[in-house]
């Protein structure tokens, strides 16, 4: 029997995984590595293609703010302070130059409430326009919240309502958890951690993977936007989903996450009212979502 010669055939997942085998990959919304004695340095790239994550109906500031917000989003993921971004534009010759400009004052606008710098990029010619970001950043040394933490008995949160982000247009509009993920970080109590940006089915399921884990979900606990199945499959949500034992206090928040399931020792199965979930997610290279 041949092997899978095409992107379409393996899936997004099984070709990063080919691709990553002989590298010292992390496997996390961003890489941590040694930076000083006090922090760590914390890195993660996004890609923003027209066509697939933005049509052209969507404003300079829809694209900015997502664009970046890809990036911000990773970072809050792993509690950690974006400190820079390098942004690449790819673009037709007959891209309008005004656009570009009205996306650029957006994204500095969008820097500045978070305190960040754009410190450079490249621009170079292609088929359509694309928005690819480059952040760096820190946390305090040895602070960064993985996803291989969870723990059987401990119990699974998030941040927001999922589902409907496509059909609302919160995929465009979206406000990273960069201080709710900065003070979940802070109260130690959380175990795991990551955005939701392809579906609470799979972004859980890498949980579970890198935990070693399996885990029941009820969606009872969840607010909803939309058909549940949205929100375990649609994505694009950018709440953050995490871990944390029974009885764990979140210092300085101000809100009470809904408990959506809890961690099993049933490694990496998960289900819902003891029902396997699997298949349906989204998965580039195997189905399309803008």
């Amino acid at each position: 029997m041949n092997s899978p010669e095409t992107l379409e055939e393996i899936g997004e997942h099984a070709a990063i995984a080919a691709l990553t085998a002989n590298l010292n990959a992390v496997g996390d919304d961003c890489a941590v590595l040694p930076l000083s004695q006090t922090h760590d340095l914390v890195l993660t790239s996004d890609p923003l293609i027209q066509n697939i994550h933005f049509t052209h109906e969507a404003t300079p500031q829809q694209i900015a703010n997502k664009a970046a917000g890809r990036v911000f989003s990773d970072f809050a993921a792993m509690g950690a302070e974006p400190q820079y971004l390098l942004i690449n534009i790819v673009a037709p010759p007959e891209q309008k130059l005004q656009t570009l400009e009205k996306i650029y004052a957006e994204l500095s606008i969008l820097c500045k409430k978070h305190k960040v710098e754009i410190v450079g990029g490249d621009l170079a010619q292609g088929p359509t326009l694309e928005l690819h970001v480059f952040g760096t950043g820190r946390v305090e040394k040895g602070t960064a919240i993985l996803r291989s933490g969870a723990n059987p008995g401990d119990l699974i949160y998030v941040t927001g309502p999922l589902g409907g982000a496509q059909k609302t247009g919160k995929h465009l509009t979206f406000e990273p958890r960069l201080e709710w993920g900065n003070a979940l970080r802070e109260s130690g109590t959380v175990t795991s951690m990551m955005d939701i940006s392809d579906g609470l089915a799979t972004d859980l399921r890498h949980i579970l993977k890198a935990s070693n884990v399996g885990a029941e979900l009820d969606l009872k606990k969840l607010s909803l936007i939309g058909d549940p199945k949205e929100a375990l499959f649609d994505g694009e949500d950018f709440e953050l989903l995490f871990t944390a034992p029974p009885g764990a206090v979140f210092q300085d928040l101000k809100k009470n996450f809904p408990i959506i399931g809890k961690v099993t020792a049933n490694s990496l199965e998960l289900s819902l009212e003891g029902t396997s979930l699997e298949g349906n997610a989204f998965e580039h290279f195997k189905s399309q979502k803008t």
